[in-house]
């Protein structure tokens, strides 16, 4: 991986993140309970991780696929299926660049 530590790796991991509505909805909100707004910043930071982690293994990829666990309810530990997401480099003209996740294949170009 150290490989992939180039200036242009790192200048992208410095870019502002935003999530598609679904994949914010499906990867990081949680239904009420007494630790929702902890447990909402652990999923977030872990679905970072993944999403930093995907972008280091395939740096000159434009599009790469990751997985985190899914929990649907606060209540449903004993399954816990992947959700798959996508994060992809987001360049439109006159506006500045950004990191996207999405659900994966919500948003490909």
């Amino acid at each position: 991986m150290p490989d992939s530590l180039t200036p242009e790796t790192l200048n992208t991991l410095r870019l502002p993140i935003v999530f598609t509505p679904g994949a914010w909805q499906r990867a990081v909100l949680l239904e009420q309970s007494d630790r929702t707004e902890k447990l909402q910043v652990d999923r977030l930071s872990h679905v970072l991780r993944a999403a930093f982690e995907a972008h280091l293994a395939y740096p000159h990829k434009p599009y790469v696929l990751f997985e985190v666990v899914h929990i649907e309810r606060t209540d449903q530990f004993d399954h816990e299926p992947l959700l798959q997401l996508s994060l992809s480099l987001l360049q439109e003209p006159g506006q500045p660049g950004a990191l996207l996740i999405a659900l994966a294949g919500e948003h490909q170009r």
